[in-house]
């Protein structure tokens, strides 16, 4: 990583995706939608800026619309990109109110990912307690 004066530091090659995610400076998340991307910035609370390219993309930009944790940048009738449409997307999620509405939404998806996850692993450890109840009292 190289400093940028005093605005921040350039990352070179991979980017450590979850950690920027993570740091408490993040407002939004300039994001292709790529599905991991996706639920990284929910499990993380960021709000998104859908800028998608191909394959799932498209799709997967569309549902963070529809369930409250993003914006789409809009595209021109050709499918092209203008700066004007970044910015706005940009503003709206770090300066209007309807960027703290995304993030409770993406804050409330967040905890209800974390209450399933606890709810798979309770089911896991249930069911290993169960076979090791099953192979103890074929042991004996």
């Amino acid at each position: 990583m190289e400093r940028v004066g005093e605005r921040g530091t350039v990352v070179e090659g991979w980017a450590p995706q979850a950690k920027i995610l993570q740091h408490s400076s993040i407002g939004g998340f300039v994001s292709h939608c790529g599905w991991s991307s996706v639920m990284e910035s929910i499990k993380f609370c960021v709000p998104i800026i859908a800028i998608p390219m191909h394959l799932d993309q498209p799709l997967n930009a569309r549902l963070v619309e529809e369930v409250g944790v993003g914006l789409e940048v809009q595209r021109t009738g050709s499918g092209s990109l203008e700066r004007e449409e970044v910015a706005k997307a940009i503003t709206e999620v770090l300066v209007e109110k309807i960027g703290q509405i995304l993030k409770g939404k993406a804050m409330e998806l967040s905890e209800n990912m974390k209450n399933k996850e606890d709810e798979e692993i309770d089911g896991v450890v249930e069911e290993l307690r169960q076979l090791c109840r099953t192979r103890e009292s074929s042991s004996t």
